[in-house]
């Protein structure tokens, strides 16, 4: 071959390996496709539950497991008048409450009996009994403090009465339970903030505890409460007094603002027992 064509020859195979090394290191640098880079997941955090969309745990007797659980009664006094009665569940099935005459006892559970006081008898219904706190924590913490804080009422032989006392000189059955469930300083209950309603007369009563344990308190309006009503499974009688008080609620009646309610010192009710 002629030494012009050899080097012709020489030139065009040089030009090639360099066309090809180039185009090798041109690729190496070009980034994957973008689809090939996927976005990281977002981790959703789970919205907490409140008592308008917590389980319901309702009950028609004691049994074990229980302790702690609020227990809804129906008396028929001397006087063949009616009230509702409150009182909690024990672990070995008795219940703590406040009764008429008797004052804070803790008495075998009974329904569909007479229970004489001295001179005067009184007819008790079991009607229901309910978990007060949805989550585990707090049920811990009721059944591990309410033994010792019950049994130092009874020791200290307190009084039954109507008119409740900030001092804890006596105590109604709603005043009981609300110092059971809500431990405050010198001897009242504080409430948590978001049960804001009370019964007329600024007194709380066994049908604004219902109302609340059971997340009425927290939803927006009678359309909600409702709709959650039909939602849960309980007791009829439980049913029937939850839809009558569901009505009874004022159409301006609804929760307040949390984060705008000046907090209550320690020990101080917004209402009375």
């Amino acid at each position: 071959m002629p030494l012009t064509m050899r080097r012709q020859a020489i030139i065009r195979i040089l030009g090639t390996i360099t066309v090809l090394l180039l185009s090798g290191h041109t690729a190496a640098r070009i980034p994957p496709p973008a689809e090939t880079l996927r976005p990281a997941t977002p981790v959703s955090k789970p919205v907490p539950a409140t008592r308008g969309t917590a389980p319901l745990h309702s009950v028609v007797g004691v049994a074990p497991g229980q302790a702690g659980y609020v227990h809804y009664f129906l008396l028929r006094m001397p006087d063949d008048s009616v009230e509702v009665q409150v009182g909690i569940e024990l672990e070995d099935q008795r219940i703590a409450w406040s009764f008429p005459e008797l004052g804070v006892v803790i008495s075998p559970f009974i329904s569909g009996e007479t229970l004489e006081v001295g001179n005067n008898s009184y007819d008790v219904w079991h009607l229901y009994g309910l978990r007060p706190f949805p989550d585990n924590a707090a049920m811990a913490r009721l059944r591990k403090t309410l033994p010792a804080r019950v049994n130092a009422w009874v020791k200290s032989g307190i009084p039954y009465c109507l008119d409740d006392t900030p001092q804890g000189n006596c105590m109604s059955c709603i005043g009981f339970v609300l110092r059971a469930l809500f431990p405050g300083s010198r001897g009242y209950p504080e409430l948590p903030r978001d049960f804001w309603r009370s019964s007329p007369g600024n007194r709380y009563t066994p049908n604004d505890l219902l109302l609340y344990l059971t997340g009425m308190l927290d939803l927006p309006d009678r359309n909600a409460r409702l709709r959650r009503l039909h939602q849960l499974a309980m007791p009829a009688d439980m049913r029937n007094d939850l839809e009558s008080l569901i009505h009874a609620i004022g159409t301006g009646e609804s929760k307040p603002a949390v984060a705008a309610r000046p907090r209550a010192r320690p020990g101080t009710a917004r209402g009375r027992l």
